[in-house]
């Protein structure tokens, strides 16, 4: 037996030993052909280093095969990065449900960067991947790269969270837009799009940040999809049509504006956002008679519409008929759902009596006498009222410019210069 053991031995070695000189020559071959630049790059050991050989190299580097091959070693080291720091916070997580106490610390904006170069290395892998080698053939060797990316999209919003509360406004845009994105890469076509949860959410944020940045384009690409969303379809129709109304330059440019806004109202007429900014567009283009046929057709459908009421208010003062105005607006006050629109119609209808009184008082030629004055306090009163009310509801003094200086005009004819209410409202007015 033991004879027959030992050559057993000894030829199972050999084999092992051909077997591994085998692949020893096998790896010397796949790698004969791989030009100088290349071999630095994949003996690499971190994404810097790989990522500055590359970009110093690239020009030396001419077969998309290879280009193709040192990207997708800064993707292994991109995602050798992530696995580290997932693994870290795996354990933290898995100690807290154990109830151990300390964590490791995990390397967040590592982490986040990481996963950024991974999608940047992937985005050129697959582009030279897909294109001619040095034999003019395509012969693509990272198909599977989208199964290993896809899964990594999640840490996008995180990233974008994150860099969000780091005050890293550029960085969040980035993150959360290229989440969006990637939701159309044809390389995750094979993907369910609708089993997507948080698309339509993160893109209301990506649409912000593009809109902020001027970013047009994107931006009415992100809005697309913000529209869907259960939580934020109205905050993002209220962006789409800032986002509209923010590329207009020339006069055919508000006109096409009025025309989208047509369309989007034919679909929504009981849209109040819409509804007022389509009138007040074609107001300001000078087609009263159209925007105002609009708002009847409306209020004869719904005498209580909002916005509708709202724009009868405008249109009435812009007439210098206060009183209507005033009518029409305290119509509006009772359907008003938030203390931004009751401030801003609070200090519309103080502002209508205002006015209105004023327009008595310059009527009146000499010295008021006292029943006259009463009179006319009686109407600044009814204005001082609602004025209060949009000073008391604007804490922040945000809309300050709608209510403060009507309010010291109001105060100053009743009160006087030198009253207390006159001297707060002019502090509050910026009058010296």
């Amino acid at each position: 037996m033991k004879l027959d053991y030992k050559p057993f031995k000894i030829i199972t070695n050999m084999k092992k030993l051909m077997i591994a000189a085998m692949m020893l020559f096998s790896v010397s071959a796949a790698f004969a052909g791989d030009s100088e630049p290349l071999k630095a790059i994949l003996k690499a050991q971190t994404y810097s280093e790989a990522a500055e050989l590359l970009n110093s190299n690239l020009a030396q580097i001419t077969d998309n095969a290879e280009k193709a091959k040192a990207y997708d070693k800064l993707f292994e080291l991109a995602m050798k990065k992530v696995s580290a720091e997932q693994g870290v916070q795996l354990e933290n997580e898995t100690n807290k449900q154990m109830g151990k106490e300390g964590n490791k610390p995990v390397d967040e904006k590592g982490l986040y960067e990481a996963v950024g170069q991974a999608f940047d290395a992937a985005s050129e892998v697959i582009k030279y991947d897909n294109m001619p080698n040095a034999k003019g053939k395509v012969k693509p060797r990272y198909s599977d790269l989208a199964d290993k990316l896809y899964p990594l999209r999640g840490q996008l919003i995180n990233g974008g969270i994150y860099f969000q509360g780091a005050k890293d406004d550029a960085n969040a845009y980035k993150y959360l837009a290229r989440y969006v994105d990637t939701a159309d890469d044809p390389i995750f076509s094979k993907f369910d799009k609708s089993k997507d949860e948080n698309l339509n959410e993160i893109a209301y944020f990506a649409t912000y940040y593009a809109y902020q940045n001027k970013d047009f384009k994107k931006a009415e690409k992100y809005v697309s999809y913000a529209l869907k969303s259960k939580d934020r379809a109205k905050d993002a129709q209220q962006l789409q049509l800032a986002i509209l109304g923010s590329q207009l330059k020339t006069r055919q440019d508000s006109l096409n504006y009025a025309d989208k806004l047509a369309g989007i109202y034919a679909q929504d007429p009981e849209n109040d956002a819409v509804l007022t900014t389509l009138t007040s567009t074609y107001s300001a283009l000078g087609m009263q008679n159209k925007a105002e046929e609009i708002v009847n057709s409306a209020l004869a459908k719904n005498p209580n519409s909002y916005g509708a009421l709202v724009m009868m208010g405008q249109f009435a003062s812009q007439k210098k008929d206060y009183e209507t105005a005033a009518n029409y607006l305290s119509k509006a006050l009772e359907q008003a759902k938030d203390d931004n629109a009751r401030i801003a119609i609070n200090a519309s209808i103080g502002q209508c009596w205002f006015y209105k009184a004023q327009e008595r008082v310059a009527a009146v030629k000499g010295v008021l006498s006292p029943a006259a004055r009463a009179q006319f306090n009686e109407v600044y009163n009814k204005a001082i009222s609602y004025l209060e009310t949009a000073k008391k509801l604007d804490t922040l003094k945000e809309q300050k410019s709608s209510w403060a200086y009507p309010l010291y005009g109001c105060y100053y004819f009743v009160k006087g210069a030198q009253a207390p209410e006159t001297l707060a409202a002019a502090a509050d007015a910026g009058v010296q």
